[in-house]
Order: C-alpha cells, then structure tokens, then sequence
C-alpha cells in the first residue's frame, strides 16, 4: 500500500474515533438516540476494518474468511446505524423513508448469506460489490439530507432563527459523507484489484484515498473547529444574513 494511502487511513481513523468519541460521550449525558447512533455509525467500521487489516497483515495478504465475515458484518452495521440516524432525525413521519431504510437493513443482514452461499471468485468474497452498494447507499442518503437541511439552516440563518455554525455543520456532514463514500468505492475498487494483481490497483487506492483528505477536515471541522474557521463561517453566513 502506498504511503499515502496508509497515511490518510491511519489519521481518517484517528479522526473518526475522536468523533465517535465525542458523539457517545454526549449520548451518554442527553441519553438520546441520534447522537448514540451517530456516534455508533463512525465507532463501529473502525472496528470491522480494524479486524480485517490485523488479519491481513498477521497473514501476510489478504484476510482470512473469518475476518471478512466478522468485520464485514461490524462495519455493515455501522453503516446501517447511519441509515437508522438519518431516517430519525429527517425523515421519521414518511413512509418511504421507513421502507427504504427496512430493504438497507434486510440487504445488510442478507450479505453474510451472500458470502456463504455464492462462492467467492479469485479470493474475492461474493459479496464485495452489494456490500459496497449497501454502503454507498447508506452514505448518499446521509450526504443528501445533510445538504438538503444545510440549505434550510442557512435560510434561517439570514431571518437570525439559527446559528451560523449550526448551518454550516450540517453542510460539512453532508460533504463529509459524500466524500467518503467515494472514499469507499475506490479503496474496494483498489483492493479487489490489489488480489487480483492488476496494475491499476494503486490508482483506485490512492484516488479513494484523496477523497479521504476533505472527508476527515469535514468530520473534524463539525465537532473541533479551530477559532479561526468559527470565526469565518460566523462572518460569511452572517454577510449573506445582512445582505
């Protein structure tokens, strides 16, 4: 893995884990549901990945099966309690909504099925591609209602009923999400062709990777802004309130 690679993976996990960090602690105290579940959503794939790549790498090359299922079925956990998190807190009342998310959940609990049932081809587990799926389709509901919402924030923000930082978090969250799902497509992308020992391996894994960088500045920045970035959004939401 190149070093760039493994330099984003390593200080996206550490921010991660410092935002699931803080999201539990506030759990504990309100003792509310979306903040556990988000808090969830960015703990639990650190472990499922984590549990891979130790594998991986006490076996020297790809993971052992075991490892695959277990992590896999952590991390699609994880991404599902995205899925719960955004259906709560945006779209609880519509009957869509709460179809949409029961077919992610029942797709979730299908992929372990999947892996057992239909071979794996070349050392690639069968169920690879419908979990990244799975996956992208948990991120891109919550990229898109995060955005969705940010833009209703803002037109508040301009009549003084919200907080400028308010506003711009739920924008951050919502890039953050889009940028790490494509994060995600390209890292699978990459690893497959990694087994496969394709040359273009590196390319996807290091594209996926760049995608990291404004992923984890996004999730950083909603829950430890520096001063200086407080004071810009307080500034440019509030310039567009004024005029």
């Amino acid at each position: 893995m190149k070093p760039f690679t493994l330099m984003v993976l390593v200080v996206f996990g550490l921010v991660a884990a410092a935002v699931a960090a803080r999201l539990l602690g506030l759990a504990m105290r309100t003792r509310k549901a979306p903040e556990f579940l988000l808090g969830l959503s960015m703990l639990l794939p650190l472990v499922g990945y984590s549990i891979q790549v130790a594998s991986a790498v006490t076996r020297g090359g790809a993971p052992a099966p075991l490892a695959v299922e277990i992590g896999g079925l952590v991390v699609d956990i994880g991404f599902l309690t995205v899925a719960g998190f955004v259906w709560l807190v945006f779209r609880r009342e519509e009957t869509w909504a709460q179809v949409f998310a029961f077919l992610l959940v029942a797709f979730g609990l299908a992929m372990p099925v999947v892996n057992h049932v239909i071979p794996w081809s070349n050392g690639l587990p069968s169920a690879l591609w419908p979990r990244a799926v799975l996956r992208t389709l948990c991120y891109g509901w919550a990229a898109v209602e995060a955005l969705r919402y940010a833009a209703f924030m803002r037109k508040r923000v301009r009549f003084g009923l919200a907080e400028p930082l308010v506003a711009d978090r739920f924008g951050l969250w919502g890039f953050g999400y889009l940028c790490a799902a494509l994060m995600l497509d390209g890292l699978t992308a990459g690893g497959a062709l990694h087994v496969l020992q394709s040359r273009f391996a590196d390319v996807f894994l290091v594209g996926g990777a760049a995608f990291g960088v404004p992923a984890m500045l996004a999730f950083g920045f909603s829950f430890f802004p520096p001063v200086a970035y407080v004071r810009y959004v307080e500034r440019r939401l509030g310039a567009e309130g004024a005029s």
